[in-house]
């Protein structure tokens, strides 16, 4: 899981805990892992959370006092990142993690930052594996789904936890849990793919006129609008095509960049797995819908260009594109469920005509499966880290005995497993940057002045120029929430182009107009982009709200 906190030069990472062998001494050519153990100082404690420098390199170790494996995560306003959820208990000093709710504070910090985690008195009402969150047009952090129990893949009626709760950063107690239907299955249907594929839940707040709660969901094959806060159905929608989309389908969804003055909202669905028992079949179509229309549809786009792709993860960029990356070709969702690497990413320009939006980038070396994550980070580049198909740490990364078979909640899966035992993914520790196409431009925009923060619907002025001179062709301002990334899934992940205007009484100078409210962009800290003729400019952390 990964995030970047803002105001910071750092991203953070937080894992199952297990043994580590990530710390000093990786070997960054081949990727052999450290001879020591990744100690917390003074313990036999292994390190499962830790803060990345951009600028420097460095790692310092970071200490949740619960275990935040397959964990959610949204953000309060001022920028401090809520984590939710978790499993099981490690060694002593390490808690059950399940109903916990962890803050990371963001920046500024003098000098440099030292925060750690901050473990919350108040706890979720329900213990959840593999929920959604999303963050409210209140501030406040939505908390949707999971299972009660770790160790599955396919989820089951007995462990399914269908419904949500609210949040808040105060450590008030959290709302009492709401069932959401579309969550409910029985015993009978643990086996149908339309409904046991349910956890990570896709959430997508959509933009309304009466600024509520309104938010595209969809579990397993089902997509509704519901509102959270008056716990009601707003709309029933077809059901997404051919098969379930949520894990251990594992898509790529993204709500793509919502353009001023309309903030019509567009979601992508690409690739995923099939429902097929017990063989899962790794898919290449890609979807998008209009939730809001009165007749919303699903609509095919282009397939990924470079066949199948599963556990991918898709990347808002602030040129308004999104980068598909990491995954696998084969097999779905869950440990030494696939196989096959996807190397090669792809740009999907969603202004391209048909038949031309997809652009494959150049290969990585490194495989990036099962617990890979991606996040965009204010330079405009993306950070890429993780996989551990193995789950707990393996130098070796081959499936276990017994294969393909492996049991589920103390019986035999309905799924085997799709890794073949002749493949072999070690846990991998080195990340990698992904450097776009706009980042080899001879020379980007730069930010000369902005505000510290902006109100909702209200025109601030901006001042920004190309290597010192006037900025001339396209240009757009865009206000981006890079989110929280984790098993394919970009929770809060959002990006608006605001409406712009060249204020010709200034050099160099814009007349931007902020996102109308707040179901457009929730109360929060964002990164500020000034893109030209598509290529952007570093972003800039600054603060929306009333």
């Amino acid at each position: 899981m990964m995030f970047v906190p803002p105001n910071t030069t750092t991203a953070v990472f937080v894992d199952n805990y297990h043994v580590n062998y990530g710390g000093p001494g990786v070997n960054l050519d081949t990727g052999a892992p450290s001879l020591n153990s990744y100690l917390y100082d003074g313990t036999d404690i292994s390190v499962f959370g830790t803060e990345y420098n951009l600028a420097t390199d460095e790692l310092r170790p970071l200490r949740p006092l619960s275990n935040t494996f397959c964990s959610a995560g949204s953000f309060f306003p001022d920028g401090t990142l809520a984590n939710v959820a978790g499993a099981e208990p490690g060694p002593s000093g390490v808690a059950d993690g399940f109903n916990k709710i962890r803050t990371y504070s963001p920046g500024p910090c003098a000098g440099f930052c030292s925060q750690d985690w901050a473990e919350q008195t108040t706890t979720l009402q329900v213990r959840r594996w593999y929920p959604s969150a999303q963050t409210l047009v209140d501030g406040s952090v939505l908390v949707v789904g999971g299972a009660n129990a770790g160790g599955l893949v396919l989820n089951e009626a007995s462990i399914n936890v269908p419904t949500y709760e609210i949040i808040y950063q105060d450590n008030r107690a959290t709302q009492a849990p709401v069932i959401l239907p579309i969550l409910q299955f029985t015993a009978d249907e643990n086996l149908v793919p339309g409904k046991s594929y349910n956890l990570y839940p896709m959430l997508y707040l959509l933009p309304n006129a009466a600024v509520n709660n309104q938010i595209f969901t969809v579990a397993g094959d089902q997509a509704i609008i519901w509102d959270y806060t008056a716990n009601a159905l707003v709309k029933s929608l077809p059901n997404t095509p051919l098969h379930p989309r949520t894990f251990p389908s594992s898509s790529t969804s993204v709500i793509l960049p919502l353009v001023a003055p309309d903030y019509t909202a567009t979601v992508l669905v690409c690739g995923g797995s099939s429902g097929d028992m017990p063989n899962p079949i790794a898919l290449a179509d890609c979807y998008t819908i209009n939730p809001s229309d009165e007749a919303a549809s699903w609509q095919s786009t282009d397939s990924l260009p470079n066949g199948p792709q599963t556990m991918s993860d898709g990347i808002l960029l602030p040129d308004g594109t999104v980068l598909i990356i990491n995954g696998a070709r084969t097999g779905s969702g869950g440990g030494f469920m696939a196989d096959d690497p996807v190397y090669e990413p792809v740009i999907y320009n969603p202004s391209a005509s048909a038949g031309s939006r997809f652009q494959t980038m150049p290969a990585t070396t490194i495989p990036r499966l099962y617990h890979s994550a991606a996040v965009l980070l204010p330079s405009g580049e993306v950070l890429i880290s993780g996989s551990n198909p193995a789950v707990a740490y393996s130098p070796r990364g081959g499936v276990p005995g017994g294969w393909p078979y492996f049991g589920n909640n103390g019986h035999q899966c309905a799924l085997v497993q799709q890794q073949r035992n002749t493949s072999f993914y070690p846990t991998e520790y080195r990340v990698e940057i992904f450097s776009p196409p706009y980042m080899s431009a001879s020379s980007r925009p730069d930010i000369i002045s902005s505000p510290s923060d902006i109100t909702f619907g209200h025109t601030f002025q901006l001042q920004a120029s190309l290597s010192g001179s006037a900025l001339e062709g396209r240009t757009q301002m865009v206000l981006s929430s890079p989110g929280f990334h984790t098993h394919g899934q970009g929770m809060s992940q959002r990006m608006v182009m605001m409406q712009t205007e060249a204020n010709a009484n200034l050099p160099n100078a814009f007349s931007v107009t902020a996102p109308r409210d707040a179901s457009v962009m929730p109360p929060g800290q964002y990164l500020l982009f000034v893109t030209n003729n598509g290529i952007p400019s570093e972003g800039d952390w600054i603060e929306l709200g009333d």
